[in-house]
């Protein structure tokens, strides 16, 4: 099989992380991007992986355009905008879509989850908090069908996905969306872009 081709959706600007709402716009858009380099070097690590796909908006590409191939946002939601990146696979290719905000990703978590989804036609990860997804991945490019947004879990279930459990995946399911995901990011060991900002 080829490897694997990873799409990771890239939220920068004064929006980004709304939920971090104590801390200052430049700083939600600077954790962001700090986030998204963690994920990536991770992803980059990951011997399973063929290609990087970053989509996002220009700040995001001119950061990661060293990284990454990129592709802009098409400005309609993030299930539209990971279906355009998808485009871009070579059909048949398995594709896995990884979010960004995981700065204590580690390489091996990821290479776990994706030799697992290598057994299934679509699979996907669950968040820590057991809502959400973190990661989902589809043997064919073209059958990708993300579902992210409220209560992912239960949609990328209700779409005929196997979830991927098992031991290893601590650092896979940690993204950060609030004060408290952060920290516990920190417990489980961030990357240097992150501990940079949070100096």
């Amino acid at each position: 099989m080829a490897g694997w081709w990873v799409i990771v959706p890239v939220r920068s600007g004064s929006g980004a992380k709304s939920r971090l709402s104590d801390l200052p716009a430049e700083v939600r858009a600077g954790l962001s991007l700090a986030f998204a380099r963690d994920t990536i070097d991770a992803v980059r690590a990951c011997r399973d992986v063929g290609a990087i796909l970053v989509v996002g908006d220009p700040p995001a590409l001119e950061a990661f355009s060293d990284s990454a191939i990129t592709v802009p946002d098409p400005g309609q939601g993030l299930n539209a905008a990971i279906e355009t990146a998808a485009h871009q696979v070579p059909l048949a290719n398995p594709v896995a879509v990884l979010l960004g905000d995981l700065p204590a990703l580690a390489p091996e978590a990821l290479a776990v989850a994706l030799r697992a989804g290598a057994t299934f036609p679509r699979a996907f990860v669950c968040d820590a908090e057991g809502l959400g997804t973190t990661l989902l991945t589809s043997l064919d490019a073209a059958r990708l069908s993300p579902r992210f947004g409220e209560r992912s879990r239960a949609a990328h279930a209700a779409s005929g996905a196997a979830e991927i459990n098992g031991p290893g995946l601590e650092r896979l399911r940690r993204d950060v969306d609030t004060t408290v995901a952060l920290w516990d990011a920190v417990r489980l060991g961030v990357g240097p872009a992150t501990r940079r900002m949070l100096a």
